[in-house]
């Protein structure tokens, strides 16, 4: 499956990228990423969208290296983080406030089936596809 909205470059750190799109097909790329993350930050995209929905930011200069996958070369790498099984994002937005893009999706879960968790108290909107307990999304602080 392949985003609607987003490139690999967005969700691969810039070193990892770098190696992989020398080496293997853009369309083996995106086997890596898990569907349901797909299919939320589509979503999400498709619900919010006026200007951007930032994950990593560095194609473009940007500061934003490890949004996606976290590898052990990240100083963010936690070996039980949802981002180190590719089942995680942080991202921003440029014409939303983060708090209500939050909101609304903890406030309509059906909407967003896949998310599992969401990271609360941060200034970017973390999103994971962990499982739901009792059909609710998880809310932690980091």
């Amino acid at each position: 499956m392949r985003s609607k909205y987003f490139e690999l470059y967005e969700l691969f750190p810039e070193e990892l990228y770098n190696y992989l799109k020398d080496t293997i097909s853009e369309d083996v790329m995106w086997k890596m990423v898990e569907d349901r993350l797909i299919l939320s930050i589509d979503k999400i995209k498709e619900k919010f969208p006026k200007g951007s929905m930032s994950i990593n930011t560095y194609y473009w200069a940007g500061n934003r290296g490890w949004s996606g996958l976290r590898t052990k070369d990240s100083p963010y790498y936690s070996e039980t983080s949802q981002h180190s099984s590719f089942n995680a994002i942080d991202c921003m937005f440029s014409q939303y406030a983060t708090d209500e893009v939050r909101e609304y999706i903890l406030t309509n879960p059906d909407e967003f089936e896949e998310i599992g968790g969401v990271e609360i108290n941060v200034g970017w909107l973390h999103v994971d596809m962990r499982p739901r307990v009792n059909g609710k999304i998880k809310t932690f602080s980091a």
